[in-house]
């Protein structure tokens, strides 16, 4: 069985017939949502609301968000204490990812993107950094959960969401349970002392979970990026007259960000993100024009500065667009540490 040959024909499989069918039914998810969302809509109202809404406001919650997306780059930096990669670095490589994401029909480069950089240009083994990047993930869906639960008992209206959220509070208590079970038990796993890679990998997670004050600091991390986030939708909230609590601005971004994160969609999650936003705020009372005009100013400060980076970054790393990754003739570090 040749492996390599295998993996190929499934990659050119999926080139030749998934990626366009993908593509396809995205656009036209996308069209419909945007469809039914304009239909009925006062154009001359929408314009003027939008071009009258306040400037200095926009800017605000544009650098609450930058700030919130630093946060984010913090939390996964104090995984990575001790790795020689700085946290600039960090920022530049997750949002470079993001980015390309926003970018891309296949809404799956992000991570192998970031663990590429970090890997080829910051110095970090590849095992660490695999390691870091899954209980990053795991962090952001227990914190989620965690605020999502508190909101649900302190805002009635939420309660509309019961099944969704209970979901997800749901799926953070098997994280947290996940966290645990893997800084305590991963000598546990059948076969990992014969697979090298594996190996170093779980021991970076053991390492990473025998550090609870870095653990710590990367779940307030990962509670204050979603909170400014929350409160930079807010001030476009209050510069469009609506009056929905920051909590509630968690469901909102939050159900923007993971439907388009999960379903086919043109680039950049049109259509769909502003979907999703507009469902949701009609389940809270608000329709029409200032529900999409609110979800067209937040997608520009959510998907923008992260696309941008990518632009500027991804080129000078290496990496194409909308190509393969270059090579360089820089290595991992997998064997230095092995």
């Amino acid at each position: 069985m040749d492996l390599p040959k295998i993996v190929s024909r499934q990659k050119k499989v999926f080139r030749a017939y998934l990626l366009p069918f993908q593509i396809v039914v995205g656009v036209g998810l996308s069209g419909t949502l945007i469809w039914l969302m304009i239909r009925g809509l006062e154009w001359k109202e929408l314009i003027h609301t939008l071009s009258s809404f306040p400037a200095h406001l926009f800017i605000l919650a544009l650098a609450v968000f930058l700030v919130g997306i630093a946060a984010r780059a913090m939390r996964w930096y104090v995984l990575l204490r001790g790795e020689r990669i700085s946290f600039l670095r960090l920022l530049l490589v997750q949002n470079a990812g993001i980015g390309l994401n926003n970018l891309s029909p296949v809404r799956l480069v992000s991570e192998p993107v970031q663990l590429a950089m970090v890997i080829r240009g910051g110095g970090v083994n590849s095992a660490t950094a695999l390691a870091t990047l899954v209980i990053e993930h795991l962090m952001d869906v227990f914190a989620v959960g965690s605020i999502l639960a508190i909101s649900m008992i302190l805002i009635p209206e939420l309660r509309g969401f019961s099944i969704q959220l209970g979901a997800v509070i749901i799926l953070a208590l098997i994280t947290l349970l996940v966290l645990l079970a893997i800084a305590k038990g991963m000598d546990a796993v059948p076969g990992s002392n014969r697979i090298p890679f594996l190996k170093r990998a779980l021991a970076a997670v053991k390492s990473v979970g025998n550090s609870p004050v870095n653990l710590i600091i990367s779940f307030l991390s990962t509670v204050t990026h979603w909170g400014l986030l929350s409160l930079s939708g807010w001030i476009i909230g209050y510069g469009l007259g609506i009056d929905i609590p920051v909590p509630a601005m968690v469901v909102l971004i939050m159900g923007g960000v993971f439907f388009v994160s999960i379903v086919p969609s043109a680039p950049g999650g049109i259509g769909t993100f502003h979907g999703a936003v507009v469902f949701t705020m009609g389940r809270l009372g608000i329709v029409g024009e200032p529900a999409l005009i609110f979800a067209l100013i937040v997608h520009v400060i959510l998907f923008v500065p992260s696309t941008l980076v990518a632009i500027f970054v991804l080129p000078r790393e290496g990496i194409k667009l909308f190509g393969k990754l270059e090579n360089k003739g820089t290595n991992d570090n997998d064997e230095e540490q092995s």
